[in-house]
């Protein structure tokens, strides 16, 4: 839209303002929608709150606005100081609107509240770099949201939005990297490889880093390049910084292309009470892109006992404290983690709340995803397994009624739903 529109809805517009007189935070909407406000000043103002106390970043600017336009062609912009919307990205009323519009609407405006630090104070030094602000920036609002509501439910509605619709442009031709090495049209950019799986990428970083470390990471990277335009580099150099971590090989999900595959084995040694778990890693060719390097894939396991504990899980040779979940490295395209003193056969916990975005295969037996279903302690494992249990027995159904055989359903998915109600 030509900024003369928006100056010309501005002027064409009636101003609500959203409390008192002396509210920093204000909103432009016409007439006909001043009773649909309210929610999203709410949401504003959750958002401003939780950005202080999770990442200590307070706004910086004596008044916050916002302009609802019917007709604007973007979801919405961060202008600094100066939100726009698309009417239907920020207005919503009860007796009109659904609980996903709100859902909707309460990210958005945290989204682009977001930008005012990652994307407006630090921003990014060319559109190579749009990932730093957009990745980045729909991490945090999708850690909010998780926060507002139900974390489970929000990685599994991410993932399933990966999956779908990430994954198959990973699988197309126009499978691109995180940072693109070149563009014909910039409108392009704006894919969700740039903005979900780029979150991705800094949700690896995160889990790879710990809560902590990774606070202190972000802290130094907004006080060290307040006001500056950077580049994704920058982001990954302030993160080895404050860690210490070797992240040269982690670089690769910033340049590579495509979805990594995990095939996974596990063996149990009664013996030598140990567990083992065996990982290949592998990557399909991708357009410009036929031969790639081994990723650095953050993988989050854990062990299960007969009675549905977690186990205190302790590598062999590795000096670190036991726990009962860990997240490991893969970065070879096959390697073996020995799990010491398991002293009966555990049922593995994979991919612990979707650590990395990869497909990952394991032959579960029909009991084991049952097990897990009722017992992990994981939201996104028992959903997956419910889907992987879910899925063979409807296969067999339909096997069963094309070869017109007798139907059979499988009781242990009624079981297994039964167990989690």
């Amino acid at each position: 839209m030509p900024w003369w529109q928006v100056i010309y809805f501005l002027w064409a517009i009636v101003l609500q303002q959203a409390r008192a007189e002396t509210s920093p935070c204000k909103f432009f909407v016409e007439e006909k929608d001043l009773d649909k406000c309210d929610f999203a000043l709410k949401s504003l103002k959750k958002a401003m709150q939780w950005d202080e106390e999770v990442y200590g970043r307070e706004y910086d600017l004596d008044i916050f606005m916002i302009v609802a336009v019917d007709d604007f062609n973007m979801g919405a912009m961060e202008n600094k100081g100066l939100n726009i919307f698309n009417s239907s990205c920020v207005l919503a009323k009860p007796e009109t609107s659904t609980d996903f519009s709100f859902q909707r609407i309460e990210a958005i405006v945290a989204h682009e509240y977001f930008h005012n630090w990652s994307g407006n104070r630090v921003t990014c030094r060319d559109w190579f770099q749009l990932s730093l602000k957009e990745g980045f920036t729909v991490y945090r609002d999708s850690e909010f949201s998780a926060d507002m509501g139900s974390r489970a439910v929000k990685r599994i509605d991410d993932v399933n939005f990966l999956r779908t619709v990430q994954f198959a442009e990973d699988a197309g031709p126009m499978a691109h990297s995180v940072r693109p090495e070149s563009y014909m049209e910039i409108s392009n950019f704006y894919t969700v490889t740039i903005y979900e799986k780029g979150a991705e990428v800094v949700r690896m970083i995160a889990n790879l880093l710990g809560p902590e470390l990774f606070r202190t990471g972000t802290d130094l990277y907004f006080d060290k390049f307040d006001g500056m335009a950077v580049t994704t580099e920058d982001f990954v150099a302030t993160m080895e910084e404050v860690s210490g971590f070797d992240l040269t090989q982690f670089r690769r999900w910033y340049s590579q292309a495509g979805t990594p595959v995990l095939n996974v084995k596990g063996s149990f040694n009664a013996e030598e009470n140990t567990y083992t778990l065996s990982v290949e890693q592998s990557c399909p060719a991708s357009p410009g892109q036929a031969e790639k390097q081994n990723f650095h894939i953050p993988f989050a396991v854990s062990l299960l006992d007969s009675q549905g504990r977690l186990l205190e899980l302790q590598l062999d040779g590795d000096n670190v404290p036991a726990e009962n979940s860990k997240v490991l490295t893969v970065s070879e395209q096959q390697q073996e983690f020995v799990f010491t003193g398991v002293t009966e056969q555990p049922v593995p916990s994979l991919l612990r709340s979707f650590s990395a975005p990869v497909k990952m295969h394991f032959d579960y037996s029909r009991d084991e995803l049952m097990f897990l279903i009722a017992h992990d302690s994981d939201g996104f494992v028992r959903w997956e397994a419910a889907q992987q249990l879910s899925l063979q027995i409807i296969n067999e159904l339909l096997q069963q009624v094309q070869s017109n055989e007798p139907k059979q359903l499988d009781q242990r998915l009624i079981q297994a739903m039964e167990a989690c109600s």
